[in-house]
Order: structure tokens, then sequence, then C-alpha cells
């Protein structure tokens, strides 16, 4: 069975969600801006991994993105002609996203096809597991714009690659390929980029068998580090905001939406 979340800004649906088996897949689907992330998709994003969650024949929940990318990242043009509050409230509610995920009581999957960047990367490391495509790649470019990680990344992305890397990713935002995702331990499979979905699938079907041990042993896992986790979310809103208030990040936005509309001009 496959049902939609639909999105307000668009006549397609941009967040789909549909069943197969104990498994729930969340597609992010916006292909055509590399599935990046407006406000609306955040508030549908939500709506989408609530439902998964609560659905009774649901027992593991996989994330993924349409087309050629998994995600690239917050929507900077949309980011660019909003105001400070605006922005707070996206921020707010992509944090709102790593929450339910880290909470669920289902354990998620992420099938990372091509780029997993910024806010994209972010919603990855609130997954249990992440599989990744051969192509795929991964940044935290925030720096680049004047702003700073949002959704945790300060935490969990050192208690998955270790502070020496965690640091290289967020000061420099270089981009990663997937033979050193696999080899930091930022993603546990490298595969064709055809045989991810699926794979994720089968993952999230494996857990599914095993559900109450692994929600139990997710549970420990996450214990211990639940509270530097809420400090560190509150901390990155802070941030984010005074570093989104900046004249930088102000320029650099309205740059980057400025190119953008150039390019959308072309014939």
């Amino acid at each position: 069975m496959e049902s939609q979340v639909s999105a307000a800004d668009s006549h397609a649906a941009r967040v789909l969600l549909h069943h197969r088996g104990p498994v729930s897949v969340v597609t992010l689907n916006r292909p055509e801006r590399r599935n990046a992330l407006s406000r609306q998709m955040v508030y549908d994003l939500i709506e989408a991994l609530v439902e998964a969650d609560g659905h009774d024949r649901t027992a593991a929940i996989v994330l993924t993105g349409a087309g050629s990318a998994f995600c690239s990242g917050d929507d900077l043009s949309e980011a660019a002609g909003t105001d400070a509050e605006t922005f707070d409230e996206t921020i707010e509610g992509l944090q709102r996203v790593t929450r339910v995920l880290l909470t669920s009581g289902k354990p998620s999957v992420a099938a990372i096809n091509g780029a997993a960047m910024g806010g994209g990367l972010e919603l990855t490391l609130a997954c249990d597991l992440r599989v990744a495509g051969r192509d795929a790649v991964f940044a935290c470019p925030e720096v680049a714009w004047g702003l700073v990680c949002t959704n945790g990344a300060s935490v969990l992305l050192p208690s998955m690659i270790g502070h020496g890397r965690a640091r290289d990713m967020l000061l420099t935002g270089r981009t990663y390929d997937a033979t050193w995702a696999l080899a930091a331990g930022l993603v546990t499979e490298v595969l064709p980029g055809d045989q991810v979905l699926d794979r994720a699938i089968a993952l999230g079907a494996e857990l599914a068998g095993r559900a109450q041990a692994v929600n139990l042993t997710r549970r420990l896992i996450s214990d211990g580090s639940h509270e530097d986790l809420l400090r560190a979310l509150e901390r990155e809103a802070i941030t984010v905001g005074e570093a989104r208030r900046t004249d930088v990040a102000e320029a650099n936005l309205r740059e980057f939406a400025a190119r953008r509309a150039r390019r959308e001009a072309r014939p």
C-alpha cells in the first residue's frame, strides 16, 4: 500500500510514504532540486515520519531520496528570501525531524543515493544505519555560506567518525566520497547505486525481525548521549540563528539565490 504526504508548495507530493512489508519507505521527492529541503518539505517529512512511526505494521523505517541525490541540504534560495524569524522556524522544524528519528520506536536506515550534503547529511546521522551508493558524496558545507551545522551534527558526527575527522568535515566543508565514508565509519556498506534502496529495505526487514531486542539495544546506545544531544541541538539552533543574522551569511545566501536564478533563466 502506498500513501502520499502532499506538499503545499507544489502540485506533486514532495515527500512520499509507502509500505513494503514491515518497512516504511520515506522518500524525499524533489529531484529537480536534488531534494533540497524547502520549509514545507520539512513539515511534510515530519508528518511522514510520524505516520510511519505510528503505523501498526511498520517495524523499521527507510529514508531515501528520489533521483540522483539523497538530499543536497537546506534550500538556500528559499532561505535567502526569508526573514530571520522564519529561518529560525525552519531550523526548529529540521531539528524536529532529527528528534523524531532518534526517538522513534522503529529503527531507521538511510539509503544514500548520490549527494548527502549539509542538512541532508545531518538527516542520515539521525538514522541507525547508513547504506551508500558508490557515487554518494558527503559534505558539511555550511561554513562556506557563513552558517553552522544545525541538526545535532556537532555531537552525532564525532561519535561516528571521531573528533579529528568530524572537525575536518565541519570546519573545511570539503566533499568526501563513499570510499572515504566507509573507511571513516560514516556508512556501513557501499553498493552499486541501483542496489542501495533494496539493500536498505532488506536491512530494515532484518531489524524488524528482531524488533524487541533491537529497540532495547537502541535505547541502551542512545540513553548515555541523550542529554548531550539535546544540549547540542539547543546550542546549534542559537548559533545558526546568530550566524544567519550576519552580513556575511546574508550576502552569501543572496549570491547563491542570484546564481541559481541566472541558471534557471538560461534557455
